[in-house]
C-alpha cells in the first residue's frame, strides 16, 4: 500500500467515529516466503494485509473493534461502528485518556528499499547457496528465506499522527545429518546483509560436529550460551517481569535499585539500535525512548504504557502493545549490552560444562522467580580441558533466568540478532554462566 492509503485509513476512520475520543491504528503488511526442504524449494507464498484496531473512549466507557479489509471506507466504517456498539454496552469504570502528541519524529525506521523489492528469484538464488553448502558435504537443508515491509499508521482526536514503514528480511536453516542436525539464523532489514552463505556454514559446521549425540547424567553444569538461547531468556525476562504491570501486579522479579544479577549484565530496551529493526512509537503513538532495565546487575527501570504511567504518576515510556490489552508494556528492542571475550577464550576457561547452541519450547514454570523450562536443540556440546568435545544428546533443563544471570564468567564482543517468540528482535551475545541445571 502507498503511504498515503494507509494514512488515509486512520483519518477516514476518526472521522467516521461517534462523539468522544478515539484512535485509529492502521498495520499494512507485505510479506513473502520462500520455503525449502530437503534442499527443494517447495513453496512460494506471499501476504499482503491491511488491519484497521479502533478504540473509542465516551463517558467513562471504551470500545474495541478490529478487522481486516481493503476498501478504507468500508473498513473504518464497519470497525468504528462495532467499536461503538462495544463502548455503549461496556460498564462504565475509570479509563484511561488517549494520549496526547508528544513532538516526536517518525524516525529513525529500519526500511530499506531493496527489501521491500526482492523478488521470489532473488530468495530462491539465496535458497541456493544455502542448500549447495548443505549438500556439498550430504546434508539436507530445511528452512526459509522471507522479506516483509510494515507501514503503521496512528492518528486519534487529541491530535497524535504518526507514521513509520520498515522492512525485514530472514533466514533460518536446519541443516540434518543421518544422526544429528544443526541450526543458524539471520535477521536484517537490508537484504545485501543477509548473509545466507555464513549462515549455511554455520548450521553445517554445527551439523557435522552433532552427529551420533551421546546422552549426559542431569546436573547443574558451567555453561557456554550462543545468543539463540540468550535470546530466550532476555525474551522470557521481558514477559515475566519488566514492565510496569507486572511491578504493579507484584509478579515481577524487577527490585528498583537492587542488584540481582552479576555486574557484566546490562539490558536495555533501546529502539534506536540499528540492528533491532527500530520503530519510532509505540501502538499509542507515543515516542519510544531507549531504556536502561538492567545495568551493572541493578534493576534501573520498568516499562511504562499509558494507563501503567497514569497509576505510577510518570510518563509513559512508548512501549504500549494496542489498548487495552491484559500484558502491559512490551519490550520490543531488547539488547544486552557486549563484554570484552572471545568465544574462544570463553570455551579456553571452562574446565568441564555444556556449550548450547539454541533452547526449544521454553516455558515459564515461576514467572516471579523467572525460572522456565525447556531443552536443548541442534547443538549442544560437552566441553573438556577448554575445548569442545563431544555432541550431547538434548536436555532438559529447569533453570531460573535471575540466577542464571547472577553468576556470569564472561560475555563476548560479537553479537547476533534473533527472532524472539513475538517476532520482535533481540540482540545478544555468547554468553558464559557458572552454573545452569539440567534435570533429565
Amino acid at each position: 500500500m502507498t503511504a498515503a492509503t494507509v494514512v488515509d485509513v486512520a483519518t477516514v476512520a476518526l472521522d467516521r467515529a461517534p462523539e468522544g475520543d478515539a484512535e485509529a491504528l492502521v498495520i499494512a503488511n507485505d510479506e513473502q516466503l520462500t520455503r525449502f526442504a530437503s534442499n527443494r524449494i517447495h513453496q512460494n507464498v506471499a501476504e499482503r494485509g491491511l488491519r484497521l484496531h479502533a478504540r473509542i473512549v465516551s463517558a467513562d466507557r471504551m470500545g474495541v473493534a478490529e478487522a481486516a479489509g481493503s476498501d478504507p471506507e468500508q473498513l473504518a466504517q464497519t470497525v468504528m461502528g462495532a467499536a461503538e456498539n462495544a463502548r455503549r454496552v461496556s460498564p462504565a469504570t475509570e479509563v484511561p485518556p488517549l494520549p496526547e502528541p508528544d513532538g516526536g519524529l517518525d524516525g529513525p525506521v529500519a526500511f530499506n528499499a531493496a527489501t521491500a523489492e526482492t523478488t521470489p528469484e532473488m530468495r530462491a538464488d539465496m535458497v541456493g547457496e544455502i542448500v549447495s553448502r548443505a549438500a556439498a558435504h550430504g546434508l539436507r537443508a530445511y528452512g526459509f528465506v522471507s522479506t516483509a515491509s510494515r507501514e503503521t499508521a496512528i492518528a486519534n482526536t487529541r491530535g497524535v499522527r504518526r507514521r513509520a514503514v520498515s522492512t525485514q528480511a530472514s533466514s533460518v536453516v536446519v541443516v540434518m545429518g543421518d544422526a544429528g542436525s544443526g541450526y543458524a539464523s539471520r535477521h536484517t532489514s537490508d537484504i545485501g546483509r543477509l548473509d545466507v552463505a555464513a549462515m549455511a556454514d554455520e548450521a553445517v559446521d554445527t551439523c557435522l560436529r552433532n552427529q551420533n549425540a551421546e546422552p549426559l547424567e542431569p546436573g547443574t553444569y558451567e555453561v557456554i550460551l550462543s545468543p539463540y538461547a540468550v535470546v530466550d531468556m532476555l525474551e522470557h525476562l521481558g514477559w515475566v517481569g519488566l514492565s510496569a504491570l507486572a511491578v504493579q501486579e507484584h509478579r515481577s522479579f524487577m527490585k528498583i535499585g537492587e542488584r540481582l544479577m552479576s555486574e557484566e549484565v546490562t539490558i536495555r530496551d533501546d529502539c534506536l539500535d540499528a540492528a533491532l529493526f527500530p520503530y519510532p512509537f509505540d501502538y499509542e503513538g507515543v515516542s519510544t525512548q531507549p531504556l536502561d532495565i538492567i545495568r551493572d546487575g541493578v534493576c534501573k527501570a520498568v516499562l511504562y504504557d499509558t494507563p501503567t504511567a497514569l497509576r505510577d504518576g510518570v510518563r509513559s515510556t512508548g512501549h504500549s502493545l494496542a489498548q487495552p490489552n491484559t500484558w502491559g508494556p512490551w519490550a520490543g528492542h531488547l539488547v544486552m549490552l557486549p563484554g570484552m571475550d572471545t568465544l574462544p577464550a570463553m570455551i579456553g576457561q571452562v574446565k568441564r560444562g555444556l556449550y548450547v547452541t539454541r533452547f526449544w519450547y521454553v516455558r515459564d514454570v515461576d514467572p516471579l522467580r523467572t525460572i522456565i523450562t525447556g531443552m536443548t536443540r541442534e547443538g549442544t556440546f560437552l566441553i573438556e580441558d577448554g575445548a569442545l568435545s563431544r555432541p550431547v544428546a538434548d536436555l532438559r533443563f529447569t533453570q531460573s533466568i535471575v540466577d542464571a544471570l547472577a553468576d556470569v564468567r564472561g560475555i563476548s564482543r560479537e553479537r547476533r540478532v534473533e527472532l524472539g517468540e513475538g517476532e520482535s528482535g533481540v540482540l545478544a551475545p555468547w554468553v558464559h554462566l557458572g552454573g545452569f541445571t539440567f534435570t533429565s
